[in-house]
């Protein structure tokens, strides 16, 4: 559900559009894995997401590394903490149909 606002911020536009381009991108990459192994599970989808996920974590590690000059383990640390599990939130927003996504 779309909910029209009155003021809106570069910040809140920013999140919309991030949001659609990263549900979009995982939509894209999961249906298209499925498509090269029609007979994968379940499981094996939420494996191949978790080791893309890891392999994405480690390349922004290095980026951190470069920019910021941090170590390889404090960048990971960094990107723990940001990428911290939203499982439950999630558990429960699923289960009543939703998430709770900004709007524009």
């Amino acid at each position: 559900m779309v909910v029209a606002m009155s003021r809106r911020n570069a910040a809140q536009d920013h999140g919309v559009i991030s949001n659609a381009t990263t549900f979009a991108f995982g939509h894209q990459l999961a249906a298209t894995w499925l498509e090269l192994h029609p007979e994968a599970n379940a499981a094996q989808l939420v494996e191949f997401l978790e080791q893309q996920s890891l392999r994405a974590r480690a390349a922004a590690a290095e980026v951190y590394v470069a920019r910021e000059g941090t170590s390889r383990g404090e960048a990971m640390a960094l990107l723990e903490r940001e990428s911290q599990s939203y499982r439950d939130l999630m558990r429960s927003e699923l289960s009543t149909g939703e998430l709770s996504l900004p709007s524009p």
